[in-house]
């Protein structure tokens, strides 16, 4: 069995469907990525074959600029930022809808995987008569934006015969139950695996300390959009605490950061899987990657939005309201604030309880490798197989 998959030029997309396809490899079937030529490093790292979509190009371009290449104001009302993003997706699967139909031809796959903002991969699949899969990235999102979406991409809907974004013939849910969003479609359930790009594990990982520790991450995409100096503040007013401060942020903007307090304990790409588990925090942008990181790890979570992603903003009111985290959603954010409430976070108890439920919840859920026959039976329904 041949399997196709494609998602956006990002780490956020990307690295969530590794796990699975690294199962239907295991199981002895072809998998190959497509994406736009920036994912080539991620995917090549992670041990798939690739192949470009598209030439070298980043989820910032095609977010802040429309078809003619102007800029686009950023909106700050979630209703709007919902919209934005729907319509930048849709901008994605134009530029990538015609490298992925020739990928499509020339290699004939029995089934497409696909994260869902991945609209051009469900087109293909449709277009193509090939069943195709959407795959959570992590606690779901808006489908409000597919509306935004189908509508920047109705020049390409049409030209191919097309009314609507086609529906998946299975969706995968890593969401845990306790989590999800009412209303909307809710897949098959799914374990969420945590994969990070390729990492040495820190010795001071495993080393015994006497005073907790805390990670702070704003993601890849706010500290690239000018939330370097909301890092900044944090590193500075969080040592208030006590703590061991962990920074997880890209390389290239530690030097921002400007002169690191002596609590830090190390500031640049942090393998999450293996860093979380040492850690007793989290303080993060509640993207879907880190957050799901933090529950895999147990751990009660300070969530503070950027307002940027429009999807973080309902996956924070959903954790909170869960019970194992605290959102904050004042911009701009008050560094006291954030040590206030985290300090509220590792001395009552209850917050750590729910979270520790909530990762026997993902635990229980059938693994990557146990949904591959659910992949078999669908490549096995196509017409004349």
């Amino acid at each position: 069995m041949r399997i196709l998959v494609s998602t956006g030029p990002s780490y956020g997309l990307y690295c969530p469907v590794v796990p699975l396809a690294w199962a239907l490899r295991a199981a002895g079937h072809d998998v190959l990525v497509a994406a736009p030529e920036s994912l080539a490093p991620m995917a090549n790292g992670s041990g798939l074959p690739f192949i470009p979509t598209y030439g070298p190009m980043h989820m910032r371009e095609v977010m802040a600029h429309d078809r003619q290449g102007n800029p686009i104001a950023f909106a700050r009302e979630e209703p709007q930022m919902l919209e934005q993003a729907g319509r930048g997706f849709g901008r994605l699967a134009a530029r990538t809808l015609p490298g992925l139909l020739d990928v499509t031809e020339k290699w004939k796959p029995d089934v497409i995987l696909a994260e869902p903002h991945t609209y051009a991969a469900g087109v293909v699949a449709q277009v193509k008569g090939i069943p195709w899969i959407e795959h959570g990235v992590g606690l779901g999102y808006f489908r409000e934006m597919d509306k935004s979406g189908a509508d920047e991409l109705t020049p390409e809907l049409s030209e191919l015969g097309l009314g609507a974004l086609p529906e998946p013939d299975l969706a995968l849910e890593p969401c845990p139950a306790s989590l999800l969003p009412s209303g909307g479609r809710h897949g098959v359930p799914m374990r969420y695996v945590q994969y990070d790009p390729p990492a040495t594990v820190p010795s001071w990982v495993f080393d015994e300390r006497t005073r907790p520790r805390l990670l702070l991450t704003l993601g890849t995409v706010a500290p690239a959009a000018g939330g370097a100096r909301v890092l900044r503040d944090l590193v500075n007013s969080l040592p208030a605490l006590g703590v061991e401060l962990l920074v997880a942020v890209a390389d290239d903007v530690v030097p921002e950061l400007g002169p690191l307090p002596d609590a830090v304990l190390a500031a640049g790409f942090l393998p999450l899987a293996s860093v979380l588990p040492s850690c007793d925090l989290v303080v993060h942008h509640c993207g879907g990657g880190s957050t799901m990181a933090a529950i895999l790890a147990g751990l009660p979570q300070l969530l503070v939005p950027q307002p940027i992603v429009a999807e973080q903003y309902d996956s924070a009111r959903r954790v909170t309201a869960y019970g194992s985290a605290r959102q904050m959603v004042e911009q701009p954010i008050d560094p006291d604030a954030v040590v206030e409430n985290c300090r509220a976070l590792l001395e009552d108890d209850s917050y750590r309880v729910k979270a520790e439920a909530l990762r026997a919840e993902v635990a229980a859920m059938p693994s990557p490798a146990a949904v591959v026959p659910l992949v078999e039976e669908l490549a096995g329904a196509r017409p004349g197989r």
